[in-house]
């Protein structure tokens, strides 16, 4: 049974592993809104400061979230290699949070990270890493 401070680590990387996605996609929104409003040209000159804002604020954030998730890959497989017995991750899982971080901008990155990360997460559940 995992410990509770595994269970929070477990959710924090889960969480984190969610947003960057939901950031990058929420920024291509606001670029889709800034363009589009200013092709009509009825756009107000608060529609292009709020969806330009949108886009540099959510676009930051996932750079943000997926440094934080590159960070906490490598701590938390560092962890596992010192008190688990039956699985070992490598911490080059945290080079997955480093193409988490190219998929803000290049969503194919997306393709490579989160299978890695997914199956990291999965394995990271199913563990028990209270100190023998």
């Amino acid at each position: 049974m995992p410990s509770t401070r595994d269970t929070w680590v477990w959710s924090g990387l889960a969480t984190l592993f969610v947003l960057v996605p939901s950031c990058a996609v929420l920024s291509r929104v606001g670029m889709e809104l800034f363009i589009s409003s200013g092709s009509t040209g009825e756009g107000s000159v608060g529609t292009y400061l709020g969806a330009f804002a949108l886009t540099v604020l959510a676009g930051w954030a996932g750079v943000l979230f997926s440094l934080l998730l590159t960070v906490g890959l490598f701590l938390d497989s560092r962890q596992l290699q010192r008190t688990d017995r039956d699985w070992s991750p490598t911490p080059l899982y945290a080079l997955a949070g480093i193409a988490h971080a190219v998929g803000t901008t290049l969503f194919a990155a997306f393709a490579v990270s989160v299978p890695v990360i997914g199956y990291y997460l999965y394995r990271r559940r199913e563990r028990d890493t209270t100190a023998i």
